[in-house]
């Protein structure tokens, strides 16, 4: 091919635009200490598992979106079914079941999904 002529990649899916924003929250989890694995389905509830000696253990969907969300609210809004999703997961006590948003500039964006709401988590991850 002459020096001159551009190559062009195929455009990226949404699926592999999900499968970064979740690798970028897998290399997050290993930075803060954090044992994890990989649900073997992209389509499934829980996407991440992550544990530590010292914090309780995470089950973790990411999602990704271009634009600012305003709070818990507007999430519960947008991923109504995956919220539901996450809120049907058994649980036992010290267990955390979580929903990240990698939104817009600003990056990411973590809530606590609880049986019976949404609630964010400021500042930390567990």
């Amino acid at each position: 091919m002459p020096a001159s002529e551009h190559s062009e990649t195929a455009p990226t899916t949404n699926h592999q635009r999900g499968r970064a924003v979740e690798a970028m929250a897998f290399a997050l989890l290993r930075k803060r200490g954090y044992s994890v694995i990989r649900s073997m389905r992209y389509s499934s509830a829980v996407h991440l598992v992550a544990w530590c000696d010292k914090a309780r253990p995470l089950f973790v969907h990411v999602k990704r979106t271009r634009q600012e969300v305003a709070g818990a609210t507007e999430v519960a809004a947008l991923w109504r079914d995956d919220i539901a999703a996450l809120q049907a997961i058994p649980r036992w006590d010290g267990v955390s079941v979580q929903l990240w948003v990698h939104a817009g500039p600003k990056g990411w964006r973590f809530f606590e999904v609880m049986p019976g709401g949404v609630l964010e988590v400021h500042g930390h991850v567990a």
